[in-house]
């Protein structure tokens, strides 16, 4: 059975191995190897694991099909839809996910169902389970692809969402077609009220209902740098804790009743009823759903009198929350949840604490507390890797504040929330839990405000210490420690030398980047050698948020850079320099440089140099610095190594067709191997003459899909083409990386190069 169970998850993980999905025949061809298998040498295994990779790659095809189904292009369409969000009355959403019912379009054909995720700007009051008639403009979801960031592909496969909508206001105007509301919804609504006079509403409706979008972008940092963000959703521990609730109130109710066979069970099916409940108050998210199935797995076996061991069930567990559904493996809180309880499970293996029974009620509460402190870090220590891959960082307070929160939440609040969520019926004994579950979160939030600062972002460069970090940590406790000592320094040894060699290699090759960032539609191109990085231009910013924010900042931790030496600002417009006032608050720039009149930046104007890491900088427009520099009066940047050796870097902002004429005659014409097209392809630039004079043979744009102005523009591209210069965007590519050395230079397109993936949209390349 164990061999079964692992063989099924290895075909169900095996779907991350494929960039492009196997055919069918393939499929097939491996099941009947496996049947055959089977027959001769009455082994399951081979079959269950071909199995296994059908369904996963059947699901995978639906999840393709229905993403081909919607146009590649942006299409206004009418829509009935059924709302899958849960929405709390007090916090206006403008993003949420529905359920398509039916869609009134002839030119549209669509395989039921469908979720897409909908932005409503000023949307009405809205419930689950209502149905609405939705014009929108239907887009399919393409993200932009860094080397660090949120991957928006990978977070719609994660959630099964197939497309985009946007609500729009013309002559066809949104329709409510069932006011009726979802069950959930209604419990909700029915508990909102008496959250009212709660300091921490948000905190206890998000442990209730797993509903966290009332809580603020710095509760999530102070959530983040604590370590305390994953008890403040409802996970695993706390359908725990329910079960064990229930378990009690079963095994009450059973003392009240006749003794008798037929209540025997009692306790055991209350505790699963109530965990069942809460998970379902919770959505049935991915952890609750995997404590829910280890409930059931254990009620069950309790049942039949079967004897299994922890990592038998966790086996179990695993296996089926993948076959109901394979995509879960994407999602952050799958690695997260199961990790855990792998953890635990590893602490139980070669854990080897002494009888509790035999030690005074001292030395009892010194072993618990000695245990709790181990269980916090261990999993420190092993969550490292899973940790950064997710998150690019770790929490240094989470052993601490985890030591106190997880057991005063799990003693106290969490008993006290599945109360008054119960008791909603009696407003005065729910409305008294709610209050005391409210006051119970005052040290635990306290602590998180305490642990600020205390989330340290990792760079990739770590990632094989934090893999030997956590393989060390398993096995140094199984390790004969006493014998062998020559041969674990000479294992340290030779990985020491390994490592050197490869810092010395680095350092003698120096070469130097230019990476664009695929920020949608605008301009951010880091400029990097030895650890250092100059920035040009720093894209969108939209009411809190900024390409800065959650573009440039990941990607500098991801590689490792903690400060900036300087910052270009091509000129004014929103996307190029949206992010600027965040980078200068976050990092503090040692040179800021712009086109226009900013305080604190000195002049980016014609004939001016500077030199840095052994580059030097030339500007070739504009002439004058002005009050807000426009397109025309982009800066203009020509970069290349000191004394005009090796390949060189055009950077030319939004600059248009007559400033690239003028800038031509009023200054000294020098060659480029790369150039940043112009204002995003724009018909208004990129003349042939500029062609002419710069002879690139490069071309890289930063253009966003579905943008309303339709850049790049098809002449542009042409014109780019017909000069033999290769045009590549990152619209298609993602994130490009030009790695430029004494006499040569390579260019890797992250899309293709880096995050090739089954689930990325493959029409890209098409275009």
């Amino acid at each position: 059975m164990v061999q079964i169970f692992i063989a099924s998850i290895s075909g169900y993980l095996s779907l991350h191995l494929f960039n492009t999905l196997p055919p069918y025949w393939f499929l097939l061809l491996i099941i009947a190897i496996g049947i055959m298998v089977f027959i001769v040498y009455r082994s399951a295994i081979f079959i269950c694991f071909s199995l296994a990779i059908f369904w996963a790659v059947f699901d995978a095809n639906q999840y393709i099909n229905n993403i081909d189904n919607i146009p590649i292009n942006s299409t206004n369409i009418t829509i009935d839809v059924s709302m899958s969000t849960l929405f709390n009355e007090n916090i206006p959403s403008e993003y949420f996910e529905v359920q398509v019912l039916n869609l009134h379009s002839e030119n549209v054909d669509f395989v039921f169902p469908l979720r897409f995720m909908v932005f409503w700007k000023d949307a009405p009051r809205l419930k689950q389970g209502q149905i609405w008639r939705l014009p929108v403009r239907l887009n399919r979801i393409v993200g932009r692809v860094n080397q660090a960031g949120f991957d928006r592909e990978q977070y719609a496969l994660s959630r099964s969402i197939h497309g985009r909508a946007v609500v729009t206001v013309g002559n066809t105007i949104p329709v409510r077609l069932s006011s009726s509301s979802s069950f959930r919804q209604q419990w909700l609504d029915n508990v909102t009220p008496l959250l009212k006079n709660t300091r921490y509403q948000s905190y206890l409706t998000a442990l209730t209902f797993g509903l966290r979008e009332g809580l603020e972008a710095q509760d999530w940092i102070d959530l983040r740098d604590s370590g305390l963000a994953h008890l403040l959703a409802i996970s695993g521990l706390h359908i725990g804790l329910a079960m064990l609730i229930g378990w009690w109130f079963g095994y009450l109710l059973r003392l009240c009743l006749p003794q008798t066979v037929y209540w025997l069970w009692l306790p055991l099916f209350c505790g699963l009823l109530f965990a069942f409940g809460y998970a379902w108050l919770a959505g049935f998210s991915l952890p609750t759903i995997r404590a829910l199935l280890m409930c059931l797995i254990v009620g069950v076996l309790r049942l039949t009198a079967i004897n299994w061991r922890p990592w038998q069930i966790l086996l179990a567990t695993l296996s089926l929350c993948l076959l109901w559904d394979p995509l879960i493996s994407y999602s952050a809180g799958f690695w997260l949840s199961f990790s855990a309880v792998i953890i635990f499970l590893v602490m139980v293996i070669i854990g080897n604490s002494p009888a509790l029974a035999d030690l005074s009620w001292q030395h009892r509460w010194y072993q618990r507390l000695k245990q709790l402190c181990k269980v916090q870090g261990y999993l420190l220590l092993l969550m490292l890797p899973i940790q950064w891959w997710w998150f690019g960082g770790v929490s240094l307070a989470a052993p601490l504040t985890n030591l106190f929160a997880v057991p005063w939440l799990s003693v106290i609040t969490v008993p006290l929330v599945l109360v008054g969520v119960i008791t909603v019926w009696w407003p005065a004994l729910s409305s008294l839990c709610w209050l005391l579950a409210d006051i119970s979160l005052v040290p635990v939030l306290h602590i998180a405000t305490w642990s600020h600062g205390a989330w340290m972002m990792l760079p990739a460069s770590v990632t094989p210490l934090l893999i030997a970090v956590a393989v060390i940590t398993v096995i140094w406790p199984l390790l004969p420690l006493m014998h062998f000592r020559w041969l674990y320094i000479s294992i340290i040894f030779i990985v020491f030398c390994g490592w050197w060699k490869k810092q010395l290699d680095n350092q003698a090759s120096l070469p130097w980047t230019v990476t664009v960032l695929d920020v949608g539609h605008g301009l951010a191109i880091l400029i990097e050698k030895q650890q250092r990085v100059f920035i040009y231009d720093t894209g969108n910013a939209w009411d809190e948020k900024s390409i800065a924010q959650s573009v440039i900042e990941p990607i500098l931790a991801h590689k490792g850079i903690a400060g900036i030496d300087g910052l270009v600002l091509s000129h004014a417009d929103n996307d190029h320099a949206g992010g600027s006032d965040y980078l200068i608050q976050r990092y503090q720039p040692v040179t800021k440089y712009s086109s226009d009149q900013r305080k604190g930046f000195s002049a980016c104007v014609m004939g001016q140099k500077w030199q840095w890491q052994g580059l030097e900088f030339t500007v070739k427009w504009p002439p004058t610095t002005a009050t807000r520099a426009a397109n025309s009066d982009s800066c203009v940047i020509h970069v290349q190594a000191l004394g005009g050796k090796g390949p060189r870097v055009l950077l030319t902002g939004d600059i248009d067709a007559k400033s690239e004429l003028v800038m031509l005659t009023q200054t000294q014409t020098e060659q480029a191997d790369i150039i940043v097209v112009p204002h995003h392809g724009s018909n208004t630039s990129s003349t042939q003459t500029l062609l002419d004079n710069i002879q690139p043979s490069v071309a890289i744009v930063s253009i966003g899909y579905f943008n309303p102005w339709g850049l790049p523009s098809a002449a542009v591209k042409r014109r780019y083409q017909a000069n033999n210069i290769d045009w590549i965007s990152t619209q298609d590519s993602g994130q490009v990386t030009v790695t430029i050395h004494q006499n040569n230079y390579q260019i890797k397109q992250q899309r293709y190069h880096y995050s090739q993936a089954w689930y990325r949209p493959q029409w890209l390349a098409l275009k």
